[in-house]
């Protein structure tokens, strides 16, 4: 049995583009379909949770707002932040999102280097995972070890 992802703030490209990589990594996505349904007596327990980064989304909230709840609910969730954009242009907004709730976060990119770090999957490690990451060679082992 596969197991579950929270697409917690569903855009175009994490639907369209990451569905077949979760799949083909052994999860199941399940999108989020209002911010209100967000906690566990609803929806269940999850791997992780991936929250896009782009200006629109199905759920109305932006990104910090998907996250305080997740917080607030799945407070130990690993989470994957998505977008379209490079880790190093999204990174200062990542941080303003983060750090409000998790100060001394690390957050990192979805890359070979990543592959090994030794704290993946803690809840105050967080990761940006773009289109491009998906076709890396090192992606399925780090979404794997981020989502155990």
């Amino acid at each position: 049995m596969a197991k579950k992802v929270l697409l917690a703030r569903p855009h175009a490209f994490i639907v369209a583009e990451m569905r077949p990589f979760l799949e083909r990594s052994g999860y199941q996505p399940t999108r989020l379909e209002n911010l209100d349904d967000m906690h566990p007596g609803k929806l269940g327990s999850f791997s992780g949770a991936i929250i896009s980064t782009a200006v629109v989304s199905s759920i109305p909230a932006k990104a910090a707002e998907v996250f305080a709840a997740l917080r607030q609910h799945y407070p130990s969730l690993p989470v994957i932040f998505a977008g379209l954009t490079e880790f190093d242009s999204t990174l200062p907004s990542l941080q303003r999102i983060v750090h409000a709730l998790h100060p001394a976060a690390s957050i990192l990119p979805f890359d070979s280097s990543t592959e090994k770090h030794p704290r993946l999957g803690e809840r105050d490690v967080f990761l940006f995972l773009n289109k491009e990451d998906i076709a890396s060679s090192a992606a399925e082992s780090i979404l794997r070890r981020h989502f155990r």
